[in-house]
């Protein structure tokens, strides 16, 4: 059974910075690696390093830390559970032309393209 970790970030905590120990639990929770998550946070390896050593992201990097933590936990409460919610966002979906909604969630607008898939699913729409 999977550990479910809450990924409920305040604003005041995102301008603050996200501690980047979450990248671990993000990578963990999703199934994914350390640079496939960086890369969708749009971080790359010489400014990781450094944000390792800082211990925080910035504000930027932290507000979408906080998109992907409401998007997996949104994920977890329409599908079910976490097992359920990391193989459908790593799965293609017609619905978003073949692409997978983690790949597609890493814009903000993409992300609200995923928004709107789950609600659908929720909500018994065929998509």
């Amino acid at each position: 059974m999977a550990v479910i970790i809450e990924f409920d970030l305040t604003e005041d905590q995102v301008r603050a910075g996200v501690p980047v120990a979450i990248v671990a639990q993000l990578t963990s929770e999703l199934g994914v690696g350390t640079p496939a998550l960086l890369e969708w946070l749009q971080v790359a390896p010489r400014t990781w390093a450094r944000r390792k050593q800082a211990g925080r992201f910035d504000m930027l990097e932290s507000d979408r830390v906080a998109r992907l933590g409401r998007l997996v936990r949104r994920a977890r409460n329409v599908l079910g559970g976490p097992d359920e919610a990391r193989l459908w966002l790593a799965l293609p979906n017609r619905a978003l032309q073949g692409r997978s909604p983690f790949d597609v969630s890493a814009t903000e607008v993409g992300a609200e393209a995923v928004f709107d898939l789950l609600g659908r699913l929720e909500h018994g729409v065929f998509s």
